[in-house]
C-alpha cells in the first residue's frame, strides 16, 4: 500500500469508519465476501492513533456481525433446506450423507458457529448452514452473539496493540486463516469418511 493511498484510506476511515465496519461485517456474515477482518485490524490501528474510538468500532463490528449472521440464518432457514432437499441428488449428495452431515453439524453447532467466526470462508456461510440444518434459533442466537463479541474484540485489540506492525499482522492473519481453513476442511472430511465407513454396505 503506497503512502498516498494509505493517507486517503486513513482520512476516509476517520470520517466513515464506524459505518464502514458495520456495513462490511454485516455483508460478510450474510455470505457476501467483504474485508471485515482487515477493516477491524485497521480500526484498531486507527484507534491507537486517536482517529477512532476502539470501543465504538468494536460495538459496530458486533452489531454488523450479529445482524449479518442472523440474516444468513434466516435465509438458510426459510429457503435453504427446501432447495437443498430438492436438489441434493443433482449435487451428488445422498439423502443419508445429507442427514449425517446435518446431525454432525447440529451436534457441534454451538462451537462451530463461534469458531467459524475466526476462519475466513466459513465465517461467511456459518449462519446460512445453521439455518439450512434447522439449528434451534435460541441456540444459534446465543452462539452468534458470543462469537461476534469474541471476534470483534480480538480483531480490534490485535490492530490496537500491534499497530506498529499491522501490515505484517495482516499477512500473518491471512496465513493462519489458510491453515485453519485446511484443518477445518480435513476434520469435516474425516468425520464424513468415518460415518461412511460405519454405514452398512447396503446403504452406501
Amino acid at each position: 500500500m503506497s503512502h498516498h493511498l494509505f493517507l486517503h484510506l486513513s482520512h476516509f476511515f476517520a470520517r466513515y469508519g464506524y459505518w464502514t465496519i458495520l456495513g462490511a461485517t454485516f455483508l460478510e456474515n450474510t455470505g457476501i465476501p467483504a474485508p471485515g477482518a482487515t477493516l477491524m485490524l485497521f480500526a484498531g490501528f486507527m484507534a491507537r492513533t486517536g482517529k477512532l474510538h476502539l470501543g465504538w468500532a468494536v460495538l459496530a463490528a458486533i452489531a454488523g456481525a450479529t445482524l449479518g449472521e442472523y440474516t444468513g440464518f434466516l435465509i438458510g432457514r426459510l429457503g435453504g433446506e427446501t432447495l437443498l432437499e430438492k436438489h441434493h441428488r443433482k449435487l451428488l449428495i445422498s439423502s443419508h450423507t445429507y442427514e449425517r452431515s446435518r446431525a454432525i453439524f447440529l451436534k457441534y453447532a454451538g462451537w462451530a458457529i463461534v469458531v467459524a467466526r475466526f476462519i475466513s470462508g466459513f465465517r461467511e456461510i456459518a449462519g446460512i448452514l445453521a439455518g439450512v440444518f434447522l439449528m434451534p434459533p435460541s441456540s444459534f442466537l446465543f452462539s452468534n452473539v458470543i462469537g461476534a463479541i469474541l471476534w470483534s474484540v480480538s480483531m480490534g485489540s490485535l490492530g490496537y496493540f500491534l499497530e506498529g506492525s499491522w501490515r505484517r499482522l495482516l499477512h500473518l492473519f491471512i496465513r493462519i486463516n489458510v491453515i485453519a481453513l485446511i484443518a477445518f476442511a480435513v476434520v469435516i472430511a474425516l468425520l464424513l469418511l468415518r460415518n461412511l465407513i460405519r454405514r452398512p454396505p447396503g446403504t452406501r
